[in-house]
């Protein structure tokens, strides 16, 4: 069997209409098309598992890349788990207040929040929050200062008050930076473990599965998808992605709520 492997990022890719979201109809039929063609298919996301929405969830991937690499799970096992270092993480909550920059920390069943008075706390955060309370798992909000830290990634928002070159400097020998599309007015960047991205994520599963990256397809439509895209030469970018990743793929298709995923699945004979 000629299976070939496809990868898809989730907000702006596979899921329309904003958060939370949907997968539509004709890509959930695209999907299931390409899973009875003998095809596999894998979320590719910066989210970590516990956080992903639940329409991503409800469908039967066979695998997930999660937060950028930081865990592999295929077929309901997790291959892959990139554990930070305790200490590091310890020392997070100093450095964060001492570049005056805010985070969102995230774990496969929490997220860990800078214990702050709301009305310091950037609007974007208060959103992102809000929005991970109502997921359905036991303790999807905590805080730095909790006795136990489980996070694999994080997020920062910088403002003009922020230093990120200081932040930069105390955490470069430890992980690499994203720098992503800005949530006006404020700088937004994805702080990944050294070595972990959406490209390892697809190696691990290539390695696993005795596979070739020729054999594997790729859709994202952020700059974070940037490091997966350029990893493989069947990159498909949605037609309402950033312009630096429509000018970085090798193929364009159709924004998500136009049959974005059919149109390009079909282009490439994988359905």
């Amino acid at each position: 069997m000629n299976r070939k492997l496809l990868f898809f990022d989730i907000d702006g890719t596979l899921l329309a209409g904003g958060i939370p979201g949907y997968i539509p109809d004709s890509a959930i039929e695209a999907l299931k098309q390409a899973q009875a063609n003998g095809h596999y298919i894998f979320i590719n996301s910066g989210r970590t598992y516990g956080f992903m929405p639940e329409a991503i969830k409800e469908f039967p991937f066979d695998g997930y890349v999660c937060g950028c690499g930081t865990e592999v799970i295929f077929h309901g096992e997790t291959l892959y788990h990139y554990d930070l270092d305790d200490s590091l993480k310890r020392s997070l909550d100093d450095i964060l207040t001492e570049c005056k920059i805010q985070a969102v920390c995230e774990g496969r069943n929490s997220c860990y929040f800078q214990a702050k008075n709301d009305a310091e706390v950037f609007a974007p955060i208060i959103t992102i929050r809000n929005s991970y309370a109502k997921t359905n798992l036991e303790h999807p909000i905590r805080f730095l200062d909790d006795p136990v830290l489980a996070f694999d990634k994080f997020i920062i928002l910088t403002d003009t008050n922020s230093d990120i070159d200081l932040f930069h400097t105390k955490l470069k020998d430890n992980f690499d930076f994203i720098i992503r599309e800005e949530m006006h007015p404020y700088g937004f960047e994805e702080i990944v473990p050294k070595g972990c991205s959406k490209a390892s994520g697809i190696d691990f599963i290539v390695k696993h599965l005795k596979a070739s990256l020729d054999d594997c397809y790729v859709f994202g439509d952020s700059t974070n998808d940037l490091s997966m895209l350029t990893h493989v030469k069947n990159s498909i970018a949605m037609g309402n992605a950033y312009p630096e990743v429509l000018r970085n793929t090798s193929y364009v298709t159709t924004p998500i709520d136009r049959d974005g995923i059919r149109n390009a699945l079909k282009h490439f004979k994988l359905i």
